[in-house]
């Protein structure tokens, strides 16, 4: 009986492996907003046709709210090995690749279709494909939005009003260099120590994507909002190096259309709540301000010397390839 026992146990562990994915994978994903926001949708989103594409032998576990590290330290563990894939902003990945500061220069793109034909489209590969030296497979991009500015000392409608208020931003110099250049005072924090600075009043205010000034609740600490749409936070979907080459070829394939696809997808949710966004939060107790095209210009006209500055520091082919397809999507 035994004999008998251990030949149906046997059986029964081999079909039970047979019956399993070959290569099974997780991938620890980190983020560092909430899982409500359009990026957490998205993420989850990505989850599901990562199963499905690899045919259930791929995993995804998304980590929300920096639970893994903020930008910085993800991007290290992801060379590291010990996070699997990311999601960070190009202002957090130009340390490593200074050439997605094109992506930063205050006031390039005036729309979502511009906007994701330049980092769909040749340009915006040849930049991901930069990452592999340092480690990392860049696979697309998603966003959050255009950046607008929040703060707590008063309606922003001209340059003038913008003058010394403390900003919270991202390390990255584009941004500080852009918002010093405007007269504001740029303040780098870490992404998950924003709330309180604002609620201290540390400092005064904030500049991010409207979906992540709801998300992350700033409209409780936060009197006015500007859409001033200076900056685009665009963000890259990234791999380690080394989880990636472990996979098969297939299983690449199966990550890297699941990548595009909730691209599209994450554009989709942007555009669906964006006016309801922004509906929410003056419901919310939040004063909304407008800049006219003219006062606009004043604040375009400021960065430029910041705009010629860091693209002369930068692959000046990749430069003229990147300034030709702005232009082009822009018609």
């Amino acid at each position: 009986m035994l004999g008998v026992s251990l030949r149906c146990a046997c059986a029964t562990a081999i079909l039970t492996a047979a019956a399993l994915p070959a290569s099974a994978q997780t991938i620890k994903f980190s983020y560092p907003v909430s899982s409500e926001s359009t990026m957490g949708q998205t993420v989850s989103h990505f989850g599901e046709l990562v199963e499905e594409k690899s045919g259930g032998s791929i995993t995804v576990r998304p980590f929300p709210d920096a639970q893994l590290g903020n930008e910085i330290q993800s991007i290290s563990s992801a060379q590291g090995g010990i996070v699997e894939m990311a999601v960070t902003t190009t202002a957090g990945l130009a340390s490593l690749v200074p050439d997605f500061d094109l992506f930063q220069l205050p006031f390039t793109f005036s729309s979502y279709e511009q906007l994701d034909t330049v980092t769909r489209g040749p340009v915006g590969v040849a930049v991901l494909d930069k990452m592999e030296a340092s480690g990392l497979k860049g696979l697309c991009y998603w966003d959050y939005g255009f950046r607008n500015i929040t703060n707590n000392q008063r309606p922003v409608e001209t340059l003038a009003d913008v003058s010394g208020l403390r900003i919270r931003t991202i390390q990255n110099k584009v941004y500080i260099d852009s918002l010093g250049a405007l007269g504001i005072n740029p303040t780098p924090l870490p992404f998950p120590e924003t709330f309180t600075a604002l609620e201290t009043g540390a400092i005064d205010g904030n500049e991010i994507a409207n979906d992540v000034t709801r998300a992350s609740s700033f409209y409780e600490v936060q009197d006015h909002l500007t859409e001033t749409r200076h900056f685009t936070t665009i963000s890259v979907v990234y791999a380690s190096k080394t989880f990636w080459d472990g996979l098969s070829a297939d299983q690449q394939t199966a990550v890297q259309d699941a990548c595009a696809e909730s691209s599209v997808y994450n554009r989709d949710i942007i555009n669906a709540s964006s006016e309801e966004t922004l509906q929410f939060l003056e419901e919310q107790g939040m004063q909304i301000s407008e800049i006219s095209n003219e006062n606009l210009q004043e604040f375009r006209d400021a960065v430029a010397p910041v705009v010629e500055q860091v693209s002369s520091g930068l692959d000046q082919q990749l430069v003229e390839e990147f300034n030709a397809a702005v232009a082009a999507a822009a018609q």
